[in-house]
């Protein structure tokens, strides 16, 4: 990510800053909102709500972590069940790890809505 040099007076700059922090937010890049919320928190700790922002893009990225790790090895035991059953073929490995893939997406991700609740 290139360097952006920000320009006016430090509030101009700190709302600029929150924009991106909120910008990364939507696009579900947290740990760029979480590095420009630290940002802001360095200069001002009391800057709008940005200790809230900053609590809820933390945990994002720590679900956003958990749900990657967690789909991945789901692939890698799905692949581990087939070949442990006698599928030896690469296009069947495949198939299992998309399998177990998405199967783990899927629960961990119904996981996290209903911690939610």
């Amino acid at each position: 990510m290139p360097r952006q040099e920000l320009t006016g007076t430090l509030d101009e700059q700190l709302a600029t800053v929150y924009d991106m922090v909120q910008e990364r937010m939507a696009q579900g890049k947290y740990s760029g909102a979480v590095h420009y919320a630290k940002e802001i928190i360095k200069v001002d700790p009391n800057y709008q709500d940005i200790q809230e922002l900053l609590h809820q893009a933390e945990q994002a990225k720590r679900k956003q972590r958990w749900t990657l790790l967690i789909s991945l090895s789901g692939a890698v035991v799905a692949i581990a069940i087939a070949r442990g059953l006698g599928f030896a073929q690469d296009w069947q490995s495949l198939l299992f790890a998309l399998i177990g893939l998405v199967l783990s997406f899927l629960i961990t991700t119904w996981f996290f809505q209903r911690r939610k609740v």
